[in-house]
């Protein structure tokens, strides 16, 4: 149990936020986002400032269903304008509001004004090659000032950015690009791994010869990469830099397309998710500058990438709060600087910073003696999201990184709602691993499998009953799909796919994601309960449980680990952990196998990717592989069988 420092709590956005309603608890406000949804949406578009070019005649039109809501109609606006514009006016033109760090130290800083001319120019250039408002624009950049500036500028002009991973395969670029039917890319020829390039534009000049659309490429060329197309392929310093830096923002419909996420699935092509200008900084408001509690003074540092969800919600969340982003290229951790990230928070003065439960399990591989030399007193709020955190990580970070003074905030959502469904506030006691709180105005629940509503304490479907400013509208030209995959299990009602409890006192866990599920003997478990049983161990560092099939059961548990530094696996501790398992969870969930491989197949997000563990243990087709970072692991888990055999 941690118990947030009592001045924290009273100088937080939030408990200014309660006073301004006049709501004296942070149940009290959920209750009321969640009756009157017109009534807190209104005020979070108020406490952002957000700024509408012609006013929306009404909020929300639920009319056609929960299904088809329809936001701020009639209104239009262009979400740069209250991020940058609003921003210089309130006097932040020469403040910092990017603090880039590359792989070898060095450093570059723009203000918000420089950001803003920047963005200008993107939009300028973008224009003069034909651009237009609705068209998609592919971002296949590392994490350099620039891409912030690339996904303003494509705002800016009204046209769709389409942020794609720094480390797509050509393949992975084609089928999105093809899908948005994006007109232009912006890139860059290289990015640095432990000093040498590693090649981006000649990647996606390989994959443009399989998207017609595509007519333009801007390229920001670090390393004099190669021109593949001189008709297509323009040089962003000549390009971008000769445009003009005053581009005015282009009005948008509240309800028009800001970006396309794409996020992959166990079958079909991947998913392109939809986000507006108007719910894309709602939900940012709600999620980072309420319940993360994100101040103008922050300096915040998320060590990401701009193809997940949550490479753009970081910018968007700094902007609106009119913070620094701490931006890092290269990897949170490295074989010479095995706690980078904190090395970076240390020397960069971070205040605000997001981790990932993986990551911090990768960190107790390593000397936490290493650590003493960094000082970490100005970091406040330490944000997580991703996975289950596991006892024993949470309680490392707690000691080694918060330092038992920065408050560990747990949130979980999704790509679809562009931030949470569940949090942590600085107005709660936070329990190991739990979420404080439902996020505001999304109507969580925990439902049955028959549709009622579990009990404090029963295991359940997570599920928003309240669509929020921000969900998703559509998988982009794919209604069908839409509702298949959200809405149908549950007419009327958001299924997210996880499994949910929510205990007595009003913690919640998610206990994996529902497709994961084990159902052995008809007693149902999430993956992550197994998981942390063998992690506790100390014998393991990460673990995959899956089902199998099994003559007897009908399906059996399967655990794949990676094993702790020096530790070699035998058969005694085979025996070892199968009985932790028995002992820990429940003896019908001890594993019939465990075996051992190196490394799990993991997102760029660093989640472990248990349906390709799966699916390459039992020889079937893996799905989708397109968002997987290190594909090198699936064969190993694919050899366990024949090894057997």
């Amino acid at each position: 149990m941690f118990q947030p420092d009592s001045d924290i709590q009273r100088t937080s956005t939030l408990t200014g936020f309660l006073k301004d309603c006049g709501i004296d608890s942070y149940e009290g406000l959920v209750r009321r986002s969640n009756e009157e949804p017109d009534w807190f949406w209104g005020r979070i578009i108020e406490h952002a400032g957000i700024r509408f070019m012609r006013p929306y005649t009404r909020l929300r039109d639920i009319s056609q269903g929960s299904e088809s809501v329809k936001w701020a109609v009639g209104g239009t606006l262009n979400l740069t304008e209250t991020c940058l514009d609003v921003r210089i006016a309130d006097g932040l033109g020469d403040k910092v509001a990017i603090d880039w760090v590359g792989e070898d130290g060095s450093r570059r800083r723009w203000t918000y004004s420089e950001l803003a001319a920047e963005a200008s120019r993107v939009a300028s250039a973008l224009a003069a090659r034909g651009v237009k408002p609705g068209q998609a624009v592919g971002i296949y950049m590392p994490m350099i000032p620039e891409i912030e500036a690339a996904l303003m500028g494509i705002a800016r002009l009204g046209a769709v950015a389409v942020p794609l991973f720094s480390g797509f395969a050509p393949a992975a670029i084609v089928s999105r690009l093809n899908d948005a039917a994006a007109v232009a890319v912006l890139t860059a020829d290289a990015t640095p791994r432990r000093g040498k390039p590693v090649w981006m534009e000649a990647t996606l000049a390989k994959a443009l010869t399989e998207v017609p659309t595509a007519h333009t490429v801007i390229s920001l060329r670090r390393f004099g990469g190669a021109v593949a197309n001189p008709a297509r392929d323009l040089d962003w310093a000549e390009t971008v830099g000769a445009a003009s830096p005053d581009f005015a923002a282009v009005p948008v419909a509240a309800e028009d397309i800001f970006l396309i996420a794409y996020t992959s699935g166990t079958t079909g092509r991947p998913k392109g998710v939809v986000h507006t200008h108007l719910g894309a900084q709602a939900k940012a408001t709600a999620d980072f500058m309420l319940c993360l509690d994100m101040k103008q003074d922050d300096r915040h540092l998320w060590m990401t990438d701009m193809g997940w969800v949550m490479g753009p919600l970081t910018l968007l969340s700094v902007l609106l709060s009119g913070s620094t982003l701490i931006l890092a290229e290269g990897a949170p951790s490295t074989p010479g600087d095995p706690f980078r990230l904190l090395r970076l928070a240390s020397d960069m003065n971070v205040t605000h910073m997001g981790v990932a439960p993986t990551l911090v399990r990768q960190f107790m591989t390593q000397d936490s003696g290493l650590l003493t030399g960094y000082d970490l007193s100005s970091l406040r709020i330490v944000a997580s999201t991703g996975e289950p955190w596991t006892l024993d990580a949470w309680l490392w970070q707690l000691d080694h990184i918060c330092r038992r003074r920065a408050v560990p905030l747990n949130i979980s959502g999704g790509t679809e709602l562009f931030g949470a469904i569940l949090t942590s506030t600085v107005l709660h006691e936070i329990k190991p691993g739990g979420f404080s709180a439902e996020a505001l105005g999304v109507g969580a629940k925990v439902l049955s499998e028959d549709g009622s509503e579990a009990r404090p304490g029963e295991v359940g479907e997570l599920v928003v009953t309240q669509p929020p400013l921000g969900l998703t509208p559509a998988i982009l030209r794919d209604r069908e799909r839409y509702l298949e995959t959200y809405w149908s299990t549950y007419p009327g009602i958001w299924r997210h796919g996880d499994w949910v409890r929510c205990d007595p006192d009003g913690t919640w866990y998610i206990l994996g994601r529902s497709d994961d599920t084990l159902n052995i003997a008809g007693k149902r478990i999430g993956p992550p309960e197994i998981e942390a049983a063998l992690t506790e161990t100390g014998q393991v560092v990460e673990a995959a449980a899956i089902a199998a099939p099994d003559e007897i059961k009908g399906v059996a548990v399967v655990c794949i680990c990676v094993p702790a530094p020096g530790v070699s696996p035998d058969a005694a501790l085979v025996e070892q952990l199968k009985d932790q398992v028995g002992e820990i969870v429940s003896k019908p969930f001890r594993p019939r196998e465990i075996h051992f491989v190196e490394a799990l197949p993991k997102t760029r997000s660093m989640k472990i990717m248990r349906r390709v563990v799966r699916a390459a243990f039992l020889g079937q087709d893996p799905g989708d592989l397109s968002s997987i970072s290190n594909p090198e692991t699936i064969q190993p888990i694919a050899n366990l069988q024949k090894e057997k055999s």
